[in-house]
């Protein structure tokens, strides 16, 4: 029987007041919750075992299915899943699902789903050295996926499945149908383990039960419950080895291989040497950040040409490390403490906390994640339609060089700093008075660390339609912003190579202070907007529908 079609998503759900409770218990009672040491893990597990009708316990194989996950270390779902496996004396096998439609849906970069895929080829390396088979899979459509886990379970004769439970409205509704499906046909046990978040969101709430909106209040009970429940920073360990007799039961699956890399536009060997894939990688990037740049990152995390950041964003994105590991390791550096300390670790550790709020936002408040204003007073802002200015922003062609080298940054390499990405957002949003929808699904469609939580929070902020948003009469000015966070336009002479012959002052402004003569010369575009006109039309529109809120 053919999977049934899921129904269509709930755009009108939201968790306030009056429901946030029964929302937040629902989310909380489908995750194994990290609510008790990882060490008590095996008991619950043995717990959980059920005899047959002969009242004997049936020994069958364990399935752990990947997903935004994709490591060995710190995993919590295939830690449950090992113990498992071992109390049950029975083998452990991993699974993947490659959704091209579910890519499609949420606009997921080909430079991203390439990561991942590089990742995945790691994945399966690592797993195969403990004699664990990767089985690999492609759901045609996405509403095959029950059906292509139901088929796994019954091949590989699977009596418990696992997983971690993920946040955003269209991958839970997903899981929930193949828990079912699997439940009505195989009956097996399913356990869904919290893992995205160092601290679910069914933890962190306000002292009437709600969620946090502001992010202030909600980074300070989050850091309380961090420092005093050290559960929320245990790390959990790597996968027990597989019996050797595996590799004759299933031998036909630790020949699968992911594919090694997915068809894009930037330069391969590039993209290779900026984001090499694998665990390995990826801690290596996070102890060379700690030892050489955290203490600096207070004062170096706005300027885009020193390069003062992690870059630990892709990794995380695709699950090769956890917030747990990067908090832990920030804080053991910084003497155990998460507010006080050094302020570069400090500041770091606080900017892992705005990922978590993020995170916590779309399970508490789920439209935002079908790309809905978190102020719904803001979804009546008539926008511009001018798709030429659109265009000139997506390619960098605005004639505002910090805007324009952010942009073409984004294009080459799939990145874009920080510091950046609120200039350009800003700049879309207020100067050209364009949807933030649009930006956040260009964005999408470009990073190798796109985060729908991250990137969705980003632009609402900067659009000033979000929680915690920035007001909306505050407008970043491009040419201040590129004078103080680019003083010497090095980073613009490196991304718009037509200034690159401009002295420190001429590159901010090279239109406002260039003869026409000069200003021909470089073949670089006029501004697109008068900056001043631009802010106060923004201004004067917010004003409108907030009057009328």
């Amino acid at each position: 029987m053919p999977p049934k079609k899921r129904a269509a998503d709930d755009e009108g759900h939201e968790a306030k007041t009056s429901d946030f409770k029964k929302y937040i218990a629902a989310y909380a009672a489908t995750s194994t919750a990290r609510t008790s040491s990882l060490s008590k893990l095996q008991e619950t597990v043995v717990k959980k075992e059920e005899p047959d009708n002969a009242g004997l316990i049936v020994t069958k194989n364990t399935l752990m299915w990947f997903r935004t996950d994709l490591r060995l270390q710190d995993n919590t779902a295939l830690h449950a899943a090992s113990i498992r496996a071992k109390v049950g004396n029975s083998f452990l096998v991993g699974l993947y699902i490659i959704s091209p439609e579910e890519w499609r849906d949420h606009d997921e970069a080909p430079v991203k789903i390439d990561f991942w895929m590089r990742n995945l080829h790691c994945l399966r390396e690592s797993l195969e050295k403990l004699a664990i088979p990767l089985v690999i899979k492609t759901a045609i459509h996405k509403d095959d996926i029950p059906g292509i886990v139901q088929s796994v379970v019954e091949d590989m004769y699977i009596s418990h499945v696992f997983w971690n439970a993920e946040l955003l409205v269209d991958e839970r509704k997903r899981d929930a149908s193949v828990k079912k499906a699997l439940l009505a046909r195989s009956n097996v046990q399913v356990e869904e383990c919290d893992d995205q978040c160092i601290v679910p969101p069914a933890d962190v709430r306000t002292k009437t039960g709600n969620p946090y909106a502001v992010f202030t209040p909600f980074y300070n009970t989050w850091c309380k419950l961090v420092d005093s429940e050290p559960h929320y920073l245990e790390l959990s360990q790597t996968p027990e080895r597989n019996p050797p007799e595996i590799r004759t039961t299933f031998a036909q699956y630790f020949d699968q291989n992911p594919p090694s890399s997915y068809p894009h536009t930037l330069d391969i060997n590039n993209m290779k040497e900026l984001y090499p894939a694998g665990e390995s990688q990826a801690h290596r990037r996070l102890d060379s950040f700690i030892k050489n740049k955290a203490s600096r990152y207070q004062e170096g995390r706005d300027i885009p040409q020193l390069e003062g950041t992690s870059v630990l964003s892709p990794y995380l994105a695709a699950g090769v490390i956890s917030a747990r590991q990067c908090v832990a390791a920030a804080r053991t550096a910084n003497k155990g403490k998460l507010t006080t300390g050094d302020e570069g670790l400090k500041t770091w550790i606080k900017e892992v906390g705005w990922r978590e709020f993020y995170r916590h936002i779309v399970v508490a408040f789920p439209r935002v994640s079908k790309s809905h204003a978190f102020q719904p007073k803001t979804e009546t802002v008539e926008w511009s339609d001018n798709e030429e200015h659109f265009q000139r922003w997506c390619q960098g062609k605005t004639g505002f060089p910090i805007v324009d080298a952010g942009m073409r940054q984004l294009n080459s390499i799939g990145y874009m700093h920080n510091r950046l990405r609120m200039i350009t957002a800003c700049f879309l949003v207020k100067d050209l008075l364009i949807n933030w929808q649009q930006g956040e699904k260009y964005f999408m469609s470009q990073l190798i660390d796109g985060d729908l939580p991250s990137n969705n929070g980003g632009w609402q902020w900067s659009a000033s339609t979000g929680t915690d948003a920035q007001p909306y009469f505050r407008v970043f000015n491009p040419l201040l912003q590129s004078q103080r966070f680019d003083a010497k336009g090095d980073f613009i002479r490196r991304w718009v190579p037509e200034l690159k012959s401009l002295n420190d002052k001429q590159i901010h402004n090279p239109h406002g202070v260039l003869s026409p003569k000069e200003f021909a010369k470089l073949r670089y575009p006029k501004p697109i907007v008068d900056h001043a006109s631009a802010k106060a039309k923004y201004i004067a529109e917010f004003k409108r529908v907030l009057a009328l809120a």
